[in-house]
């Protein structure tokens, strides 16, 4: 899937398609020789190959195969959108790249050849081992697949190129927009560039490039506003000689004022979901058209709004929220982790690093409205303190045009709340009952908003907005229940209904992102006696994007006029 496209004069396709495929089970990867190896089966890519019935639910090594052609003596670049769990590119035979990075962005230098010919091997592993994939574990509360996710890319370079662009719209009224490009193949020197906005008006620029990058200034002309009710688009070409490379940016700021979120200087409430990229018979090798529809569907709710849970998302979801008009918080992988986790090195590193590779990868798509890292983990205790501490100076480091917060379990008893901009709390009163003698526990829902409101002032973050970045019930497609019990679609639309309409009317709260969106796979094994079927049922939708009961009280709720179109949208 191609998404915007982000060159025009550099030579760039896709490698999707069917490719050669084997699965070799429990077995060492150093043990695997690609050239030569006889292959049995072929495998689609994008794909997650246990979502496929010959291989569903099998844990092990799996290798794809194809070729690619490149001049010979041509320097190329190989990227991979997002692959899992533990992976390893190999050209030729020769082994380029090993990463333990589920969903991440995957860039590797391909060195030239003698050849045209290259053979492209790409090494998957899905089995659990926290030494060697400590970012995914078999309790996260998602299928863990594994897989070529999303798209392959193949670029071919030229000497000198551009690495990436990285762009920050200053105001709408000046059109003023400053930056850095960052360049392969030449650490320092000059170079003339031009810049262009919308294929218009390019303006030759000299730079001086210092560590292999060059900060930029320029301006846009007619400058629009970018906002989710108007999301107008301006696209910026850079091109030197021999490349170019393009970006698509909106003018909007993101601020925090008065404890709450603002677009353009305006208080907004956001609306909407966590979504997980997800599909029951593909898992998370999800389609432009699954995209779309997902998209349209939440728009169609009243909702603004998508939190992508729980993992750096993929480029063409997020293109389709830049032109939709969709506020996505954005976040790098985690999942309830504990001590075990911040204390080993090998997961801290992992975390810094997956951290900035999602920063570079959507730095520019004015969708991203804030930045997250590590859902539910122990932010109450003081060992986990460093990484969120080291987590939130990085980002802010990278980009101080975007608030950054972390999606809490922990609402009265947190102690990273002093390193947020946003307080984003999961709770789920009424589902996870106080009193499980109680059949319909509706009322503990207002009553533990109440409390975490209290708390936060108590705590000094009167001024922080508040999120509720996960709230929810579930509900089995279908099952409907004249007592209304838990898992019904009654008490599922009967909680989301007291949720929303607190929301909506309560000054105090930024927004909601509702758990979830739709049904997704999770455990296979004896941790589903939780989740019934191996799916975690809070979605408003099934699996397939069937609506529950729910979704029409949630139409009309954020439909209903109570909110100005300029405090949503």
């Amino acid at each position: 899937m191609y998404g915007f496209k982000r060159h025009i004069k550099r030579s760039f396709s896709l490698l999707d398609g069917i490719w050669d495929f084997n699965f070799w089970g429990d077995i060492n990867a150093d043990h695997l020789t690609p050239p030569g190896m006889v292959y049995h089966d072929r495998m689609p890519v994008p794909s997650a190959f246990d979502a496929y019935p010959s291989y569903a639910g099998k844990r092990g090594i799996a290798i794809y195969r194809t070729f690619f052609h490149v001049q010979s003596g041509k320097k190329s670049l190989l990227v991979f959108r997002g692959t899992g769990m533990w992976t390893r590119i190999l050209v030729d035979g020769q082994i380029l790249k090993t990463v333990s990075l589920p969903y991440s962005r995957i860039e590797i230098e391909v060195p030239p050849a003698g050849r045209e010919e290259r053979e492209l091997a790409v090494i998957c592993d899905n089995r659990f081992d926290f030494s060697r994939i400590p970012l995914q574990e078999n309790f996260y509360d998602f299928y863990a697949y594994g897989g070529i996710f999303r798209s392959v890319e193949l670029h071919i370079l030229p000497e000198i190129s551009f690495r990436r662009v990285k762009l920050f719209p200053q105001d709408v009224k000046s059109g003023e927009i400053k930056g850095e490009i960052f360049f392969r193949g030449m650490d320092q020197g000059c170079m003339e560039i031009k810049i262009s906005t919308d294929g218009k008006n390019p303006e030759k620029k000299q730079l001086a490039i210092s560590g292999g990058r060059a900060e930029i200034s320029f301006l846009v002309p007619d400058a629009r506003p970018w906002s989710a009710l108007q999301p107008a688009l301006h696209t910026i070409t850079v091109e030197s000689a021999d490349d170019d490379i393009r970006e698509r940016i909106g003018f909007r700021t993101i601020g925090v004022q008065d404890g709450r979120i603002t677009l353009n200087g305006e208080k907004i409430k956001l609306l909407g979901y966590c979504r997980h990229e997800t599909h029951p018979q593909f898992g998370p090798a999800v389609s432009a058209a699954q995209h779309v529809q997902d998209i349209e569907i939440i728009k169609s709710l009243g909702c603004n709004f998508i939190r992508g849970s729980h993992y750096p998302q993929d480029p063409v979801f997020l293109d389709l929220c830049d032109e939709m008009g969709i506020y996505v918080f954005e976040e790098s992988m985690g999942w309830g982790n504990r001590e075990k986790h911040f204390t080993d090195p090998a997961f801290y590193r992992a975390q810094i690093l997956q951290t900035e590779l999602m920063l570079e990868k959507s730095i520019n798509h004015p969708s991203v409205i804030m930045w997250g890292f590590l859902n539910e983990g122990a932010s109450d205790q003081e060992y986990a303190r460093p990484l969120y501490r080291d987590l939130y100076a990085l980002v802010h480091r990278e980009d101080k045009s975007r608030p950054v917060t972390h999606a809490s379990m922990f609402g009265l008893t947190d102690i990273c709340y002093e390193y947020a901009d946003i307080i984003s709390i999961n709770t789920y009163p009424g589902w996870y009952a106080e009193n499980n003698d109680n059949p319909r526990p509706l009322d503990e829902i207002n009553s533990r908003i109440d409390r975490l409101i209290a708390h936060l002032e108590k705590a000094g973050c009167g001024k922080k907005p508040f999120l509720l970045s996960e709230i929810g019930a579930g509900a089995i497609y279908g099952f409907r229940d004249p007592l209304a019990a838990h898992w019904s679609e009654q008490y599922q639309a009967d909680y989301l209904e007291t949720v929303c309409r607190r929301v909506i009317t309560e000054e105090r709260l930024s927004g909601v992102s509702l758990w979830q969106f739709c049904d997704g796979r999770t455990y296979a094994t004896s941790r589903a006696l939780g989740r019934p079927r191996g799916f975690n049922n809070k979605g408003t939708f099934d699996e397939y994007r069937r609506p529950k009961t729910s979704a029409a009280k949630i139409r009309e709720i954020f439909c209903s006029g109570i909110l100005k179109p300029e405090n949503i949208l």
